[in-house]
C-alpha cells in the first residue's frame, strides 16, 4: 500500500531530546543524502538502527513522499519519551523495537536501512563520566563486522543502507561506497548484490 506523506521537517531545535545527548548535523545530512538517492524509489520499507529520538528517519520521511512503513531499533529506553513525542504525528505504520540490534527478533527485510551508530572506539578514546552519553558516542557492545552482518540479513535483495561513520568503511567491504561527508564524518552507502 502506498502512503503519501505530508509531514514537514521539524525545525531541528524542536525535536525532543534527552539532556544527556543531542544529535548533530551529520544525522540531518545523512537523511538528506539518503532521501535524494532514494527519490525515484517508491513504497519503501525503512528501518532505522540506533534510532535515538528518531531524527534520521523523521528527516528522511520529510524529504521522501513514498514510505510504506518505518521500523526503529534503539537500545536505550532513556530515549523513549523523546522518541514517542517526536513520532506522535506519524501517519504511516511503524514499529519500535527496544534492544540491541543483535538481539532483536525480526524476520522482516527492508529496502532502506538508516544508521548513525556510535562510532568512537572506546579502546582509543577516553570515556566520559556520563554512562548514557558514552553509550551514544562509543561502540561499546558491537563491532562493525557484526553491523555489516546484520545489514546483510535485514536488507532486501537490492536493498541499501546509509551509514554515518568516522572510519573509512570502504576498506571493510567492496559493497560500501562513500557518498558524501560532513566535517570529519563520512556518509556511506552499503548495497547488496554489487559486483
Amino acid at each position: 500500500m502506498k502512503v503519501n506523506l505530508s509531514m514537514k521537517s521539524k525545525n531541528i531545535l524542536n525535536y525532543s531530546q534527552p539532556d544527556f545527548y543531542k544529535f548533530s548535523r551529520d544525522s540531518i545530512e545523512l537523511a538528506q543524502i539518503a532521501a535524494e538517492l532514494e527519490s525515484e524509489n517508491k513504497e519503501l520499507n525503512v528501518l532505522e538502527v540506533f534510532s535515538g529520538c528518531g531524527v534520521v528517519s523523521l528527516e528522511f520521511l520529510s524529504r521522501h513522499n513514498s514510505i510504506s512503513n518505518l521500523c526503529f531499533i534503539e537500545e536505550q529506553k532513556d530515549f523513549s519519551s523523546h522518541f514517542l513525542s517526536n513520532i506522535s504525528d506519524l501517519k504511516i505504520p511503524y514499529e519500535i523495537h527496544w534492544g540491541n540490534f543483535k538481539e532483536v527478533e525480526m524476520t522482516k527485510k527492508f529496502d532502506v536501512i538508516l544508521l548513525n551508530p556510535p562510532y568512537f572506539d572506546p579502546a582509543s578514546s577516553r570515556l566520559g563520566e556520563n554512562e548514557k552519553r558514552n553509550h551514544c558516542r562509543f561502540a561499546l557492545n558491537f563491532t562493525l563486522l557484526e553491523l555489516l552482518n546484520f545489514l546483510e540479513q535485514r536488507l532486501l535483495e537490492n536493498g541499501r543502507a546509509y551509514i554515518c561513520h568516522s572510519d573509512d568503511l570502504c576498506k571493510l567491504d567492496k559493497r560500501i561506497e562513500r557518498i558524501g561527508s560532513f566535517q570529519e564524518v563520512g556518509l556511506f552507502r552499503f548495497q547488496l548484490n554489487v559486483d
